[in-house]
């Protein structure tokens, strides 16, 4: 393997792009030097993953045979990771076995039921999609005779395809929800947890899915079960429940959502355990109005995804519902952080989706693997971040994602990229504007049937450099040819 230089000039901003244009003069610029020759850690092709509640599978969504659910699937990418829990589930989900109908009256705290069929229906998107899954088991609400009926029932219908069983979510909160007495701790629920595992009676286990990323619980857990761990797992809302634009997309924020994901992934990784953040967006509570269901949430999405995954973590899903977009869904939570939602009720009746600003960003990382990344050095003063990635297919690819306003000076990218490189194709991420939804890919955005028909610019290379004028506020994935 060889080293190639990549001078990226780069100046301000986060919006609108038009990589595709040459290069004219522009106000500043970033250099980028890319080792070819030293492959660092890997982009697993299932490393950009969805969560959604467990009520969402009870209620019966994610049907194949309606809307455009299939093809939203599709279109992010095929054999990637569906996570299947939430607050909902050890809140108000009861399983009702095979052939048996829910007690009449329901107990006070059910809500929703999770039945075999429901699992059937899931198993077939996973099918026609090649994903696979993650699906948690009430362990809030242990039941001795429903627990390991489900287990048994998501293990005969979806087989190879359900990745882990989760036994329970965000324990670390059970007590504070009501669920467990005050004072439950550690010890407590390893001995609930064993249980669970005991029902489930294998190793695909994944877990503690514990809400706060500074809890010792899921290290402890990687270092007490590890021989019926097969993932741990993780939730984490780096930016808290009043952030702003800037913030999300400040260099500050990004530095803190990897650093406080360290010891539970030093402790994973400790135990040859693969790390999640099974359970991951901007904010939680449903998101921020005007900031996770605007464009500035497609940009912080593509950068979150590759740099968790650059910092060695083995996959993220970033959860959402499938109500009608920016209104509430259950228990007073708004649409507002969702890769898709309904634009209408009669839509969601329909379970025809439209895509969201993050739906997009994900789609830009998803475009850069499977593969393993390349060291680079970033000289830029400017809020601007890049990867490279060697693909499984031979490729590199480039990702430079430029989080200023989109009212800042154009980025001027020199990629110095060899004499062997004889073109490139370029995809552009842009917006209007941070503050508003519109977000497109090339120009064009997911349409009714769940399509996005994003065809790449081709741009020369002349005497092994590749120039390009990136607008303040956008992204490009390149890939090298």
């Amino acid at each position: 393997m060889r080293k190639f230089r990549a001078a990226v000039c780069a100046a301000a901003a986060v919006a609108m792009i038009g990589a595709s244009q040459p290069a004219s003069a522009a106000e500043s610029t970033a250099g980028i030097t890319i080792d070819g020759a030293n492959p660092a850690g890997p982009l697993p092709k299932d490393f950009v993953g969805l969560s959604f509640e467990i009520r969402e599978l009870g209620i019966g969504n994610l049907d194949i045979s309606k809307g455009n659910v299939l093809q939203m699937f599709r279109t992010l990418g095929r054999d990637s990771n569906i996570r299947l829990a939430g607050n909902t589930l050890d809140r108000d989900t009861l399983w009702v076995p095979r052939g048996q109908q829910p007690p009449n009256p329901l107990p006070e705290w059910v809500a929703n039921t999770l039945t075999p069929e429901d699992i059937e229906r899931l198993n077939r998107l996973l099918k026609a999609t090649g994903w696979q899954a993650e699906v948690g088991i009430n362990v809030g609400r242990w039941d001795p005779a429903l627990g390991p009926d489900q287990a048994k029932e998501m293990f005969r219908i979806l087989g190879d395809r359900l990745t882990a069983a989760e036994c329970g979510n965000e324990p670390d909160q059970w007590a504070m929800r009501g669920y467990k007495p005050t004072g439950y701790a550690y010890a407590d629920y390893r001995k609930d947890w064993a249980v669970c595992a005991a029902a489930v009676g294998n190793n695909r286990i994944a877990g503690p899915d514990i809400a706060g990323t500074s809890s010792s619980w899921a290290a402890n857990l990687a270092k007490d079960e590890r021989d019926k761990l097969s993932m741990v797992t993780v939730h984490q809302y780096p930016a808290g429940a009043t952030t702003t634009i800037p913030t999300l997309l400040s260099p500050e924020l990004r530095t803190k959502q990897l650093k406080e994901l360290q010891t539970n992934l030093a402790a994973a990784k400790a135990q040859n355990l693969p790390f999640r953040v099974d359970e991951a967006n901007s904010t939680y509570s449903g998101g921020i109005d005007g900031v996770s269901n605007k464009y500035a949430s497609a940009l912080w999405s593509m950068d979150y995804a590759l740099q968790l995954a650059q910092g060695g973590v083995d996959g993220i899903n970033i959860h959402g519902g499938l109500g009608v977009c920016n209104e509430p869904i259950w228990n007073g939570k708004f649409q507002r952080y969702t890769p898709f939602c309904a634009a209408t009720k009669e839509d969601e009746r329909a379970q025809v989706y439209k895509a969201m600003p993050i739906y997009y960003g994900l789609w830009m990382a998803r475009q850069m693997g499977p593969g393993r990344f390349l060291p680079l050095n970033l000289t830029t003063d400017r809020n601007i971040t890049a990867y490279a990635v060697k693909g499984d297919d031979g490729r590199t690819r480039i990702a430079v994602v430029q989080k200023e306003d989109t009212t800042a000076a154009p980025v001027k990218l020199d990629i110095r990229v060899g004499d062997r490189v004889r073109g490139a194709e370029v995809l552009t991420m842009t917006g209007t504007n941070l503050a508003e939804e519109a977000t497109a890919i090339q120009g064009a955005t997911v349409d009714r049937r769940g399509h996005l028909k994003a065809r790449p610019d081709n741009v020369r290379v002349s005497n092994g450099s590749l120039s390009l004028n990136l607008k303040a506020g956008s992204a490009v994935v390149i890939t090298l040819r």
